[in-house]
């Protein structure tokens, strides 16, 4: 198994569904969420990622110096359709599953933490760390080169703590 890489800035997408934002003061107020990324299934689905069981991470982006990510959440307008199970977890480099452990990302749904938009682990430092979801295929049945279909709509409150005062 391996671990393909992404980088959703950079990304091609036959469907042009990337989108990476910084969200509007009004928005941030109503939903509490600061950034938006939307991750389309054809930037996962390289034909030469064929072993079953890899992994795709995608960076989603860099955080500030000083840094707390404090509420996520996952939408799911179009399941993923492939072949086995496919999770969908979100974190740093350091630990991908930090902010939101491993869902499964196959049916039109929205994912929280446990505790709801809160994280379930404090995810924050004090030098810039790199954003990151990671999609994992099942070992037995499923290859990033299966998924057919899906849109991961990932939504973060990133807070600058250096720019607080």
């Amino acid at each position: 198994m391996a671990d393909q890489a992404v980088t959703l800035a950079t990304a091609t997408s036959a469907s042009n569904g990337i989108k990476i934002a910084v969200l509007s003061a009004e928005v941030a107020a109503q939903t509490g969420f600061t950034h938006a990324f939307r991750v389309p299934f054809d930037i996962i689905n390289t034909s030469t990622w064929t072993t079953q069981g890899d992994t795709v991470t995608v960076t989603l982006g860099t955080t500030p110096a000083r840094y707390q990510v404090d509420r996520v959440a996952v939408n799911i307008p179009t399941a993923f359709a492939t072949t086995g199970t496919l999770t969908l977890s979100v974190g740093t480099s350091s630990n991908t599953a930090l902010a939101l452990a491993a869902a499964s990302c196959k049916s039109d749904t929205q994912l929280t933490a446990a505790a709801g938009c809160v994280t379930a682990n404090k995810v924050e430092g004090t030098s810039a760390a790199t954003l990151q979801c990671r999609f994992t295929t099942q070992s037995a049945t499923g290859a990033p080169s299966d998924i057919t279909a899906g849109v991961a709509e990932i939504f973060l409150r990133i807070i600058d703590v250096a720019a607080l005062i």
